[in-house]
């Protein structure tokens, strides 16, 4: 029962040795991936005309709005960005007019406005602050006298995006898309930080296969000499009838002698040959015809006799 036990424990303990390997290695990777580090909190307020419908002058993100109603919207650029890979960046805040014909799939004519630039900024992190109000109206004036000098109807969106330009080729943004042509629209916002999915360390599988096959290697071999030594005290134990204990040391001839490498052969042999097997100091063994059979017992603990 003892030597079952101790089994166990070191099977165990293998095992546990294993899970805080792949536990080591795991959170190295998880710890690595703390690097990138984003945080977006960019929200918009619009701000309404004067109105005995609308008491308050100010309309919070995610919500339907009455197009003619607004007067403008107040945008909060709030981006922050760890990442191992930054040096320097610089980013621009933009708003481009697109009108589309027939029902949105042409695209007849587009329209950039740089609002504002910052450049080359060197830091290992990325901490965008930018409060921008823009006005609506004068967007919805600059595509009416569009339309009007064409004589068109055309579907319009304005985009208002931050682009980041990190290390001068890495380029997410935020961007607001705000609807010019409806009646009453809903403003949607868009991240893109694709770029971080290349940047990421991803914890290997094959590392992790490999952990548990060496786990599994180890617990079998731990399993084979546990249950080899167990199995030998067992023999020495069920013929202990047929073992007898000398004092001195045999003087054999060692071009007669064959090593056995099972204990249970050397039993077999004894019985098939109606023979007693001498023990010297672990060292079992029996003769025959002037033949030395031997087997060498190491590092096994005898049950008491």
């Amino acid at each position: 029962m003892l030597e079952k036990n101790k089994k166990i424990i070191i099977i165990l303990s293998t095992i546990l040795l294993i899970i805080i390997l792949l536990a080591l290695y795991i959170n190295k990777n998880i710890s690595q991936n703390k690097l990138n580090k984003i945080n977006n909190k960019t929200y918009y307020e619009v701000t309404l005309k004067p109105s005995i419908y609308f008491p308050n002058d100010k309309i919070k993100a995610h919500n339907y709005y009455i197009a003619s109603s607004i007067k403008s919207i107040d945008i909060y650029f709030n981006y922050y960005l760890k990442n191992k890979e930054i040096t320097n960046y610089s980013y621009d805040i933009t708003a481009t007019l697109k009108s589309y014909a027939d029902n949105g799939t042409k695209l007849v004519w587009t329209k950039d406005f740089n609002l504002k630039n910052i450049n080359n900024i060197n830091a290992k992190e990325i901490n965008i602050k930018e409060n921008y109000n823009l006005d609506y109206e004068y967007y919805v004036n600059y595509i009416k006298s569009f339309q009007e000098y064409y004589n068109i109807k055309t579907e319009t969106y304005l985009y208002v995006k931050l682009n980041i330009n990190i290390n001068d080729k890495i380029k997410p943004y935020i961007s607001l898309t705000i609807p010019l042509s409806e009646n009453v629209i809903e403003i949607t916002m868009k991240e893109d930080n694709s770029f971080l999915e290349n940047n990421t360390p991803n914890i290997d599988l094959n590392k992790i296969i490999s952990f548990i096959f060496i786990g599994i290697i180890i617990i079998l071999l731990i399993s084979k000499i546990l249950f080899h030594k167990e199995n030998e005290d067992a023999i020495l134990k069920e013929y202990q009838d047929i073992i007898i204990t000398i004092q001195n040391n045999p003087n054999i001839n060692d071009n007669n002698i064959i090593y056995l490498t099972n204990l249970k052969d050397l039993i077999n042999i004894a019985l098939n040959n109606n023979t007693n097997i001498f023990n010297y100091q672990n060292n079992y063994y029996i003769i025959i015809d002037n033949t030395y059979y031997t087997y060498i017992l190491k590092n096994i603990k005898r049950h008491k006799e």
